[in-house]
């Protein structure tokens, strides 16, 4: 996070905290430009670290129908619909993760291109350069205990470390015979957003944030290099337990917070005009390099437009509270 202090991911809880004040998320329809954009980002990214590589102008002409690319257009509509649906459970204050879900995500995934679309494998599976060893047998059986400890941890536990276990988890049982990495992403922000948090955009168009993306999960899900245990939620809470998951919450922070602190002060745009930083500079009594070191410090949420940047008094953060000091476990 070339802009922020690496601390500022203790900083979540108060930014969470400010887009509830201001309404939380918006709602997931295509009108909605900045939800239309995280869209297309998450399906360009998600994409690339599989190997599909789709440009600006490739995603929207197939995204019009001017070209066929079932693997984009698949995931594109298969976000599109999850993070929808998760959004109805924000609002309802419903943390739901359960079997047909997950098949569903597959099977929209694999629309057209495989007839045994959502079904999980029933046999062994080697992960081409990873070190873990996902259950060879009793698929479904893992499936349901980890969506159940994972909803617990997103209960229980900060966003971030909920969310790097579940995913580490999911991806770590690996169910289907092809597309777990799209399926776990998608699910990873199906529940960021029954959170009421943004997608979370995993960048994977180089090979530099390919390999950073995996050896964040060769470290997290180190307690299962070596096959896993019965599908019982202590036994695989316990193999979660020797994983070191600081590079995956690094990672899940960096492509969370823009994302968050621009949903933020759009939402606050709604009500009240932001500044640029010669204005809130002036407002503030303060000189503009005092405002970008407080961005860097995680004290101040702003904006780029073009090569200004904005922001608003409402927009300066209270310290982190004491609680979300404490490094993850």
């Amino acid at each position: 996070m070339a802009e922020y202090d690496a601390n500022i991911c203790y900083s979540i809880p108060e930014r969470k905290a400010l887009l509830d004040d201001l309404g939380g998320l918006p709602e997931t329809t295509v009108q909605n430009t900045e939800w239309l954009y995280m869209l297309e980002e998450d399906t360009r990214q998600s994409l690339s670290i599989e190997g599909y590589f789709a440009t600006d102008q490739e995603l929207e002409a197939v995204l019009a129908g001017r070209k066929t690319a079932p693997e984009i257009a698949n995931y594109f509509r298969a976000a599109q619909a999850m993070y929808d649906f998760a959004l109805q459970y924000y609002r309802d204050h419903i943390v739901r993760l359960d079997v047909p879900l997950v098949r569903h995500i597959h099977s929209e995934l694999f629309r057209e291109m495989d007839a045994r679309r959502g079904e999980f494998r029933r046999a062994g599976i080697h992960i081409h350069g990873a070190k873990v060893q996902p259950p060879e047998f009793d698929v479904e059986l893992y499936v349901r205990t980890a969506l159940a400890l994972s909803v617990r941890f997103l209960q229980e536990l900060p966003i971030l470390s909920a969310l790097a276990r579940a995913h580490t988890l999911f991806e770590s049982i690996h169910p289907f015979s092809d597309g777990n990495g799209r399926v776990g992403r998608i699910l990873l922000n199906y529940a960021a957003i029954s959170l009421g948090y943004p997608p979370i955009i995993i960048k994977g168009w180089t090979p530099e944030e390919r390999r950073r993306y995996y050896h964040a999960l060769e470290a997290a899900d180190r307690g299962f290099h070596e096959g896993f245990p019965d599908p019982e939620p202590h036994a695989l809470e316990a193999r979660l337990h020797d994983g070191n998951f600081a590079p995956l919450e690094l990672l899940l922070c960096e492509g969370l917070l823009p994302r968050l602190d621009r949903i933020a002060a759009i939402a606050l745009e709604q009500h009240e005009p932001l500044l640029d930083f010669k204005e809130l500079a002036a407002r503030l009594g303060v000189k503009e390099v005092t405002l970008r070191l407080w961005i860097h410090r995680g004290k101040l949420i702003a904006i780029k437009r073009g090569k200004k940047l904005y922001s608003h008094p409402r927009l300066i953060l209270p310290p982190p509270r004491a609680s979300s000091r404490r490094p993850p476990a």
